[in-house]
């Protein structure tokens, strides 16, 4: 079965008329394990482009634009040189982002891969990847909650857009963690609703709950 690939805005949709939660719940009954696809047993898997992609392309775009605006209306001159070094860096930058991201979960071997296009940037234990309730306030002093996927070596995924209805999304986030068997992590980094399923196994007890306290 051939891996689900998301597109340029990640694993959520702008989607302006069903709130965050809804949505989220609506791609779960469809794929209890969304975004990843089961492609053989216990083995899961996700191709996404990175966030950062369309914020590159975008700068990417308004320099061009930019530099061909001011070549076309200012003699020639050292600030013309500013525009171009400004395109080089975007384009660079785009350039770097443009490659496929894949994540891998193997559940049997405890393990998960991160590759960028055709390279494998890092391979580990699995309980350094994560899902987690992320909330942020707003400058009206309500505070809007997402559900991401992140860990070490990894580029965070936003899962969700923002929503301020938590416990929905909380509800959802721990479903998702548990049918991928990963550590699930609430918004506050001490809580009684992180659920705990993997420690590090190379450390002692006391240096593995330092370690997942330090992570979240």
């Amino acid at each position: 079965m051939p891996h689900k690939h998301v597109g340029i805005f990640g694993t959520w949709d702008l989607n302006f008329w069903t709130p965050p939660e809804e949505l989220f719940k609506s791609k779960l009954e469809k794929n209890p394990i969304h975004p990843f696809t089961e492609t053989s047993p216990d083995r899961f898997e996700v191709s996404l482009r990175s966030p950062w992609l369309w914020i590159s392309s975008i700068c990417l775009l308004a320099t061009f634009f930019g530099t061909v605006a001011y070549y076309a209306t200012n003699p020639l001159d050292q600030f013309l040189t500013y525009f171009v070094m400004g395109f080089m860096a975007c384009a660079y930058s785009t350039f770097v982002y443009s490659d496929v991201r894949r994540i891998v979960l193997d559940t049997t071997r405890n393990e998960y891969e991160f590759h960028t296009g055709n390279r494998l940037v890092y391979r580990g234990h699995i309980h350094n990847v994560y899902i987690r309730l992320v909330g942020q306030k707003s400058g009206a002093g309500d505070t809007y909650y997402k559900i991401v996927l992140n860990g070490f070596h990894l580029e965070e995924q936003a899962l969700t857009s923002s929503s301020i209805r938590r416990h929905k999304l909380e509800k959802l986030g721990r479903k998702l963690a548990t049918r991928l068997n990963l550590n699930y992590f609430d918004f506050v980094d001490e809580s009684v609703k992180h659920v705990v399923r993997h420690r590090c196994p190379y450390a002692s007890p006391d240096q593995s709950v330092e370690s997942l306290s330090q992570l979240a």
